[in-house]
C-alpha cells in the first residue's frame, strides 16, 4: 500500500510539474504576442482625436466639440477613473450637450492620448495640471462636469479656483467620506480589479476575446455609433493603456486624496447640479445623503436622482442634457 501510494503521489506531483510548465509556457507566449500587437497598434493611434496641449512640458490631449462663438457657455468634461479614452467615451454626452454649449473633454495625465505623469497623482497636483491646461487653451470661465473620482478632484478644484468655475455638475461623482460607511472597502477592491485587468491585458486574453469584435474591449454607450475607426482607437487603447503607472499611482492614492477634501463643500458662489444613480443609493445607503453633503447653501444647487448604474451618461444623456440646460439657463 505504501509503494502505490508513492507511486500515485509522483504521478500527481509529475503532472501538476507539467501544468505549470505548459501555464508558464502560454503566459510566456501570450506575453510576447501582446507585445508585438502593441507596438503594430501604436500608429493607428497616433493623433487619433483631439488637440494635443503642453502642460508642464508634456502632451495633455483635449477635444473642443459644440458651439465655437466667445460667448458660449463652457463645459470642461472630466473623467471617471482610468477611463481609457475620455475623449471617445464622452463623445455621445460632448455631442448632446454642444448643441447647446462649448463642450471642452480634458484627457489627464495617463488617459487616453494623453503622456504619462512624472509626478504623484495627488489631488493637487492633478487639479494644478488641469488648470494649467485650461490656461493654455484660453478658457477662464467654465462649468466642471466630472464623472466619478473627478468628482473629488472639481470639489478641491472649485476651492482652490472659484473665480473662474461658474458651477460644478457631478455624474454620480464621488464624495468626500464615501469610505467610512461602504459595506466593502471599495478602494482595496478596485485595486483588485485593477490588476486582475491589467493581467488579462498583459497576457493578450482580454486581446483574444476582442479579435473580430473591438466592443468586447470596451465599455461605451451602446445606443451611440461610434465609427469603426473610432472603435478601433477605443480597442487599442482599452487594451493597451487601461491601468497604466500613472492610472495605479491614482489609484493608490485615492484614499490620501479623499482625507484632502474630508470636511469640503463647494464653495457658496459655485452652484451645483449633481447626479445621482439611484441603482448605487440601493447598494450604498449614505450615497444621496453624502451627495446632499457636499452642498452649500445656495439656492441654486440641485441633486436630481436617476435610474440606473455609475454610468448615467451612457444610460441618461438625454435627461442629464434636459436638467443642464435648465441648470445652466
Amino acid at each position: 500500500m505504501k509503494l502505490v501510494s508513492k507511486i500515485m503521489r509522483r504521478k500527481i506531483f509529475k503532472i501538476i510539474k507539467w501544468l505549470v510548465i505548459v501555464i508558464l509556457i502560454l503566459c510566456c507566449m501570450g506575453i510576447t504576442w501582446n507585445y508585438f500587437c502593441k507596438r503594430r497598434e501604436i500608429p493607428k493611434i497616433q493623433a487619433a482625436y483631439g488637440k494635443a496641449v503642453k502642460v508642464n512640458g508634456k502632451k495633455m490631449t483635449v477635444e473642443i466639440a459644440g458651439l465655437q462663438a466667445e460667448e458660449s457657455p463652457v463645459i470642461v468634461l472630466l473623467p471617471g477613473l482610468g477611463s481609457p479614452s475620455p475623449v471617445l467615451e464622452f463623445r455621445p454626452l460632448a455631442e448632446k450637450l454642444g448643441k447647446t454649449y462649448k463642450v471642452i473633454t480634458v484627457e489627464p495625465f495617463g488617459y487616453g492620448l494623453s503622456d504619462p505623469a512624472d509626478t504623484e497623482r495627488s489631488i493637487e497636483n492633478i487639479v494644478e495640471e488641469l488648470h494649467a491646461c485650461l490656461e493654455e487653451i484660453g478658457v477662464h470661465r467654465y462649468y466642471l462636469m466630472a464623472h466619478s473620482i473627478s468628482g473629488l478632484y472639481s470639489l478641491y478644484y472649485a476651492n482652490t479656483y472659484p473665480e473662474e468655475v461658474r458651477g460644478f455638475i457631478g455624474i454620480d461623482s464621488s464624495v468626500p467620506k464615501q469610505n467610512e460607511n461602504e459595506p466593502f472597502d471599495t478602494t482595496k477592491l478596485n485595486l483588485l480589479m485593477a490588476y486582475l485587468s491589467k493581467t488579462k491585458n498583459v497576457l493578450g486574453i482580454s486581446r483574444i476575446f476582442s479579435i473580430g469584435n473591438p466592443e468586447k474591449a470596451i465599455y461605451a454607450d451602446q445606443n451611440y455609433s461610434y465609427s469603426q475607426e473610432d472603435l478601433e482607437v477605443f480597442r487599442i487603447l482599452s487594451l493597451d493603456n487601461s491601468y497604466n503607472k500613472t492610472v495605479m499611482n491614482e489609484l493608490k492614492q485615492v484614499e490620501k486624496n479623499l482625507e484632502i477634501v474630508q470636511d469640503m463643500k463647494f464653495p457658496e458662489e459655485v452652484p451645483v447640479l449633481n447626479f445621482v444613480s439611484e441603482d448605487n443609493c440601493e447598494i450604498f445607503p449614505e450615497w444621496e445623503k453624502l451627495h446632499r453633503s457636499v452642498l452649500s447653501d445656495n439656492q441654486e444647487n440641485r441633486l436630481v436622482m436617476l435610474k440606473g448604474g455609475h454610468y448615467l451618461h451612457f444610460e441618461q444623456k438625454e435627461r442629464i442634457n434636459y436638467y443642464v440646460v435648465k441648470f445652466i439657463n
